[in-house]
Order: structure tokens, then C-alpha cells, then sequence
């Protein structure tokens, strides 16, 4: 099973595909076609971004929801106070970013995804992953305020030249994350708080 966080997360994805599917498409509107392709590939990072963003606020209130079912009455007041904390907490998260995601699972699960958070088909450990993630990061806020994209964002053909394959790869990480993510608090789910069914 999965959490409806992301199922969510696979249905709002999409839109970077699509917005990178057009990348080599003309549009007359344009002063390059270098101009049009960064302008859909930012906004590919951009949606992917807010699609991670958004899993993440989303499933953890779900986690949240589905702990509470075993919570004994007498612990109901603290668990309608830890609730409006998570609310708050998931709120608060405007840069997804692999520090800031790892803290807030840890702080609202118990959970430390650390040690799975490694992009295997790329990656042989989480510092190459964590540096990947933090340049789809350095990405999205350089364009998100007015910058040219920076020059040593790993994974770039051309440094500081967004390409398909790059927007690809981020969407890819970024999905890596949240299904491992997701199957982790699933596990916690079912072996640390008596939720036998999981995310059903």
C-alpha cells in the first residue's frame, strides 16, 4: 500500500514531465529558443519541487492521523495539541530541502530516513544524493528570485544550462525520496505503532 500523500504526489508529477515535454517546442512569443526551453525546464524544477514540498506536509499528517487510532482516551487531549504542532510544523516548510525534510520527519515520526535516502541508480551514498537534491534546491530558488542558474549544480551537461535529462533526474531523485519515504513510515506504521494495515 501506499499513503494517499502519494498517490497525490504521482498524480501532480506528471506536470513536469509534461512542462519538460515541450522543452525544443517553438514559441513565437520567445526572443531564443533557448529562452523558451529554460523557462519550461525552470518551471518543470519548479513543479516538482511543490509536488516533494507537498508530499511531504501531506504525509505526515496522514502518519499523524493514523497513529492516533491507537492512542489511549486518556492521551486524546495531547494528541489533539501534537496534531495542531504538525499542522503548524508541515506549514512552516517552504524549503523542502534534505536537512529540513529529514528534521521535520524525524522530529513528527521518530523516524530517521537518513540511512535509505540513497539514490541507488545514481548514487553510492547520501552525500552525493544530498548534494544532488540540494543543486535541484539551488535550482529552484535561483530562479524563484531573479538569479541565473548557478554554475556548480551537479548534474548540468552545461554549467548553468538546464537540459531535459537534468529535470529527469530531478523528478526521478525527487520520486526516490518519497516512495522510500513513504515505505519507511508505512514500516513504523505497522511495527512500531500496532497499525497493522499500514497506510490502508
Amino acid at each position: 500500500m501506499e499513503s494517499a500523500a502519494l498517490t497525490k504526489y504521482r498524480r501532480t508529477i506528471v506536470g513536469a514531465h509534461v512542462l519538460g515535454s515541450f522543452a525544443g517546442s517553438v514559441c513565437a512569443i520567445s526572443p531564443t529558443q533557448q529562452f523558451t526551453d529554460q523557462a519550461l525546464l525552470k518551471a518543470g524544477i519548479a513543479n516538482a519541487v511543490g509536488c516533494w514540498e507537498g508530499y511531504l506536509e501531506e504525509v505526515l499528517k496522514e502518519f499523524v492521523s493514523k497513529t492516533r487510532v491507537h492512542v489511549h482516551r486518556r492521551a486524546w487531549t495531547l494528541v489533539v495539541q501534537f496534531e495542531s504542532l504538525v499542522q503548524k510544523l508541515t506549514a512552516d516548510l517552504n524549503t523542502p530541502s534534505w536537512e529540513k525534510a529529514r528534521e521535520l520527519i524525524l522530529n513528527v515520526t521518530g523516524m530517521d530516513p537518513y540511512a535509505s535516502w540513497i539514490w541507488a541508480p545514481r548514487f553510492a551514498n547520501q552525500t552525493d544524493t544530498q548534494a544532488f537534491m540540494k543543486g535541484i534546491l539551488d535550482v529552484r530558488h535561483s530562479f524563484a528570485h531573479g538569479y541565473t542558474t548557478p554554475n556548480n549544480v551537479p548534474g548540468l551537461a552545461t554549467p548553468g544550462v538546464l537540459d531535459a535529462a537534468f529535470l529527469a533526474d530531478a523528478v526521478d531523485c525527487l520520486s526516490f525520496l518519497a516512495k522510500t519515504t513513504d515505505d519507511l513510515l508505512e514500516h513504523e506504521l505497522t511495527h512500531r505503532h500496532s497499525c497493522a494495515n499500514g497506510w490502508a
